[in-house]
């Protein structure tokens, strides 16, 4: 009995240490309030581009929310890479964020809907077309590891549209082959603009693309993919947003690479098909032949 309550003991210290954080790392409840805060920046700064045209602004209002919250961005990338190598609770933590940007979204299509505004779509607005969840894990072990997307366009979509794929990297793999992202925007002529980057490392990523401006849009689609590893590598990532944005003028234009459609088959294809058929035919007559001449012997 005496052994056995000491087991249960080391067993308690050994759970208790792991989930121990250091002195330089941000506690479970700072990293959630600064977590709630940044994506709500990052949501002003995605939707106000013209009020946020240069790095230097965003990079200030990024600051500000640091500055709010008594910390630094070193910090927070420490406590990020802390919370990547104990991912589960990094979840714990990312799953009550997600719970309270839902509740705050509430209230505030609640007070929209009282004044009897709407939300416009018209050109020149942002809007985030993602339809699947926001967050992902990628483990090395499977052999498929891919997060696709594929959204048919509507109404709402305009020629010139460009789009914006941003997603927040928890433990980003440092050595050996990069996980990468893909973008593509397909059209009724079936020219393909696209772009792809590699997961430049932990925080925020993103990767544009603009569509064509005499094509109307069939669909936006991609992935988000980590090549199979043999290091047993985790990387999660989250706050996954797809972003479309109306063309407008001044509005700087995203690079892009195209895809143009294949060229039509040329040729005859009928001489073609009739070469096989004539061979098919042609053997039958070989063998009854040489047949004849055993039967003759």
């Amino acid at each position: 009995m005496k052994y056995r309550f000491v087991i249960l003991s080391l067993l308690l210290l050994l759970f208790t240490s792991c989930r121990k954080q250091p002195d330089n790392i941000l506690s479970e409840e700072r990293m959630e309030n600064l977590l709630v805060d940044i994506h709500k920046t990052e949501a002003v700064i995605t939707l106000n581009h013209s009020k946020y045209p240069s790095d230097d602004k965003k990079r200030s209002m990024r600051e500000a929310v640091f500055m709010r919250h008594n910390t630094t961005q070193e910090e927070f990338d420490t406590s990020l890479e802390w919370y990547g190598k104990n991912i589960n609770v990094y979840m714990e933590i990312y799953d009550r964020v997600i719970e309270r940007l839902k509740k705050e979204n509430e209230i505030v299509k609640e007070l929209i809907a009282q004044e009897d505004a709407q939300i416009l779509t018209h050109a020149g607005d942002s809007v985030d077309i993602w339809k699947q969840q926001r967050h992902h894990i990628f483990n090395a072990d499977k052999a498929e590891n891919v997060l696709a997307f594929n959204i048919t366009s509507d109404e709402n979509f305009q020629r010139s549209d460009r789009f914006i794929l941003r997603y927040h990297v928890v433990n980003a793999p440092r050595n050996g082959v990069k996980p990468r992202s893909y973008l593509a925007v397909r059209h009724n002529r079936h020219v393909i603009h696209y772009n792809y980057a590699d997961v430049s490392g932990n925080g925020w990523n993103s990767l544009s693309v603009q569509s064509d401006s005499a094509s109307n849009i069939n669909e936006v689609y991609g992935y988000i993919a980590m090549p199979p590893r043999s290091d047993r590598h985790i990387m999660y990532i989250d706050s996954i947003e797809l972003i479309r944005i109306h063309n407008r003028p001044g509005l700087q234009r995203y690079e892009y690479k195209v895809m143009e459609p294949l060229p039509e088959r040329t040729g005859k294809p009928e001489t073609k098909k009739t070469k096989p058929e004539q061979k098919k035919k042609s053997e039958p007559a070989k063998i009854k032949k040489q047949e004849l001449k055993e039967i003759k012997k």
